[in-house]
């Protein structure tokens, strides 16, 4: 499922930053239909940005599973030290007997 709209993910950590940011550590698995375990598709470092995403964020416990909202993902190079930069960010997520809601999309004119 990767890093996108909708994703399952589990809350391995949460840390408070500013009332606009919360920090998380979150992992996002898929089962293998071969072995039938679990892989990891991503594990790291994301942060909530806006009001409302923080404050969700921030009263989240270790271990709850969460649906992640709207995301973004930017990267920026570092030429001195040959080092790219990658950032997650989300601007919403969803709770456990939250609905997510539909998306509609955008046409391209």
């Amino acid at each position: 499922m990767g890093f996108r709209y909708g994703a399952i993910t589990k809350v391995w950590d949460i840390k408070p930053v500013s009332n606009t940011r919360t920090d998380l550590r979150i992992s996002i698995s898929r089962k293998n239909q071969e072995s039938g375990e679990f892989e990891d598709e991503f594990s790291g470092f994301v942060s909530c940005y806006g009001t409302a995403a923080a404050a969700k964020a921030a009263k989240l416990n270790k271990g709850d599973k969460i649906r992640l909202g709207d995301v973004d993902v930017t990267n920026r190079y570092d030429k001195p030290s040959n080092t790219t930069y990658t950032n997650y960010k989300v601007f919403s997520l969803y709770t456990e007997g939250e609905t997510l809601p539909e998306r509609t999309g955008s046409v391209f004119v």
